[in-house]
């Protein structure tokens, strides 16, 4: 092969990198917008009500609502044929359901007139309709869409909703007097990165500190995410394909929002070490940053510190 030939190789091989960078990146943006969106609305709504249900005790649609329920949300099923379901009063259709309706959830089913259904939505000013597993066809996107009604599609409610309600009944039970509180383990003043800094500049600082997890905070020092090594594995170049130098040279070149999690899972000093542990398991992190009730970041805990405090007790 001719030095051309190889040089053009090289180069198709480098430029296909820097696209598949920009498109993961382009996909990450859109998902931490899809992650804000989502936070507003479980945020505000507190009604739903949940079409498709099935009596069967051990189905997704019961299992769920079930869950939902645990949390505190007011659930609303809607279940022609049945007077009650868990407990709760049926209704027959969307529309007979008196007063606001926040967040309809439906579980897909051949007999469901969607279009119908979406219509009876928008009539009921329902701010969000959410189908977990299925995908809502274009039509019914438009009706939505007209109404200013958001569509989320392949997102666990429950789990939206277990992310920021504040405490879950396990954790309300560790909620004791002899309770460890976070606030008792976390690293305060923790290193943190801007969203603009590089990638380079917060690795040398993960390898400075020895720590896998930097929180991104905005100029007054409000968390807006988070920065892990395996989030910058991602980005990080392969050297199979490009020399040192450019790889470094990327890393100088590709800022931390590229690569960062935003809108992260978060705890608040006062809360029991106990319900860190079951945020961290629930949604398979290394490291839970610790904001005030104003946002403001005030520490950060990890699986380390668990740890740590685990063998202190078994000693």
């Amino acid at each position: 092969m001719s030095q051309e030939l190889k040089e053009g190789h090289l180069y198709r091989e480098r430029r296909e990198e820097v696209l598949e960078r920009y498109r993961k990146a382009a996909v990450a943006r859109e998902e931490n917008l899809l992650r804000r969106q989502r936070k507003e609305v479980v945020a505000k709504c507190c009604r739903v009500a949940v079409i498709g249900l099935s009596p069967d005790p051990t189905s997704e649609s019961f299992v769920r609502t079930e869950k939902l329920l645990g949390l505190g949300i007011e659930v609303v099923p809607v279940l022609p044929g049945c007077h009650t379901y868990l407990g709760m009063r049926c209704y027959r259709r969307l529309s007979d359901v008196p007063g606001q309706i926040d967040i309809v959830q439906v579980y897909l089913d051949d007999s469901l007139d969607i279009e119908a259904l979406a219509r009876e939505v928008v009539a009921k000013r329902a701010k969000a309709f959410w189908v977990e597993e299925g995908r809502v066809e274009d039509n019914v996107k438009k009706i939505f869409a007209e109404s200013m009604t958001q569509v989320f599609e392949h997102e666990s409610l429950e789990r939206e909703y277990g992310k920021h309600v504040p405490a879950s009944p396990t954790t309300q039970l560790a909620n004791g007097p002899t309770s460890v509180r976070v606030r008792e383990r976390m690293t305060v003043r923790p290193v943190t990165v801007k969203p603009l800094q590089s990638i380079h500049d917060a690795i040398e600082k993960m390898k400075k500190g020895g720590f896998r997890h930097l929180p991104v905070v905005d100029d007054r020092g409000r968390l807006i995410g988070m920065l892990s090594d395996r989030d910058i594995r991602l980005v990080r170049p392969s050297l199979a394909f490009v020399s040192h130098e450019d790889a470094a040279l990327q890393l100088w070149s590709t800022a931390v929002r590229q690569a960062a999690v935003f809108d992260p899972v978060t705890i608040q000093p006062d809360a029991p070490l106990e319900q860190a542990a079951e945020l961290m398991l629930r949604w398979e992190i290394g490291g839970l940053p610790v904001v005030d009730q104003k946002g403001s970041l005030a520490g950060i805990i990890t699986y380390t510190d668990l740890l740590r405090e685990f063998i202190a007790r078994k000693l």
